[in-house]
């Protein structure tokens, strides 16, 4: 099947900028260059809130309406931070693409990494 959409891959004769990416917990990523990008840390800043709303669930009657009503607000706090996290890597990507004609990236096995570790909720803030 071919799609006109995708466009064509460029020679390696042709690659002017090129880039190597490394992710952090400090920066969200750092350049070959030494461009850096900070952490926007969604989790961190939102986390007093979402400490509040489910104290106020642990107080509703496990199963009533108002306690449904409960767990769907903190939903949706967990989806706002989850598109906050997503919007800002594709932001992210989006410049690096325009900026650069090859990029290489380290493959990093997040679950594994934030798997029984005391950064785990900093890696998680990191990752999708």
């Amino acid at each position: 099947m071919e799609d006109k959409s995708v466009p064509s891959l460029i020679p390696t004769e042709n690659i002017k900028t090129a880039a190597g990416i490394d992710v952090g917990l400090k920066e969200f990523l750092t350049t070959n260059t030494g461009e850096t990008v900070s952490v926007p840390k969604f989790y961190r800043k939102s986390q007093s809130n979402l400490a509040r709303k489910q104290k106020k669930v642990s107080r509703k009657e496990v199963g009533s309406n108002n306690w449904r009503a409960a767990q769907n607000r903190i939903a949706r706090l967990h989806q706002h931070i989850a598109r906050q996290r997503e919007d800002f890597h594709l932001k992210t990507a989006h410049k690096l693409v325009k900026e650069y004609d090859l990029i290489a990236v380290e493959n990093l096995n997040i679950r594994g990494l934030a798997k029984n570790t005391k950064l785990s909720k900093s890696i998680y803030d990191v990752g999708k």
